[in-house]
């Protein structure tokens, strides 16, 4: 079985793609209500960014590891929505190890 650790998955969804926007990618996790949930692709943005994200700077200013909280967009819908970090299992289909 593969693992992640946490920080390894922050650092790559803070990555940009060589384009300069946001990359996508797949994120499993528990809800609040104990039932799993799943998105298969999702990009950093929506209320992390204060703002539209601009090609130069990405526009994401957010501290996702002070809030505890990731602000993400669902990139089938273009929703923005927030996971907190202590709920998710996987990232791209790699389980993610909490430490």
């Amino acid at each position: 079985m593969s693992l992640i650790k946490m920080p390894a998955v922050l650092a790559e969804i803070d990555l940009s793609a060589a384009d300069g926007q946001a990359r996508t990618f797949s994120l499993t996790y528990h809800k609040t209500d104990g039932t799993k949930g799943h998105k298969a692709q999702v990009k950093k943005g929506g209320a992390a960014s204060g703002a539209a994200p601009s090609p130069t700077s990405g526009g994401f200013r957010y501290k996702a590891k002070q809030h505890g909280t990731l602000h993400l967009v669902d990139v089938e819908t273009g929703k923005a929505f927030a996971l907190k970090i202590i709920l998710l299992t996987h990232f791209n289909g790699v389980r993610i190890l909490h430490v």
